[in-house]
């Protein structure tokens, strides 16, 4: 009886040994993870406070239902992510969503200017002309907003 006892006994501290090692495990993996989110927020918050544009100009071809809109990248961030970039355009009372793409109901780039630094990406003080093709009346309210939440707006006319 006292072998039996002696093994339920030893039995018994590993079972707490291996649970200790997994809830200490999993605290410190949990505590990881949370520490590497809060890090990863905080670039995302600085990138953002870096992120500014600014609608140069809005103009309007109602013969062909194109707006075209100039924007100047005013922070000191790159604006590289155009999928991630809307523009809301208001004709006569709801603002319409054009995500980028190309074709009717999304907005394209035309040209960034000057783009000798890293081509195809908006550097700072780069200028972008977009189209957007609209369908009835012409717009009145644009909106340009860049992928981490950074806009700028503008009433046309």
């Amino acid at each position: 009886m006292s072998a039996g006892s002696l093994v339920a006994t030893g039995f018994g501290i590993v079972l707490l040994v291996v649970t200790a090692y997994i809830l200490v495990g999993g605290t410190l993996s949990m505590a990881e993870r949370a520490i590497s989110a809060q890090s990863e927020l905080a670039q995302q918050q600085e990138i953002r406070m870096r992120t500014s544009i600014e609608i140069v100009n809005a103009t309007d071809d109602a013969s062909a239902s194109t707006l075209y809109i100039e924007i100047r990248n005013t922070g000191s961030e790159p604006i590289v992510n155009y999928s991630h970039m809307d523009v809301y355009v208001v004709n006569e009372s709801l603002p319409i969503y054009y995500p980028y793409g190309s074709g009717s109901g999304s907005w394209s780039i035309n040209v960034i200017k000057p783009d000798t630094i890293h081509p195809g990406q908006l550097d700072p003080d780069e200028v972008m002309n977009i189209s957007v093709r609209y369908p009835g009346k012409s717009p009145i309210w644009i909106q340009v907003t860049t992928g981490n939440g950074v806009y700028d707006s503008v009433q046309i006319g």
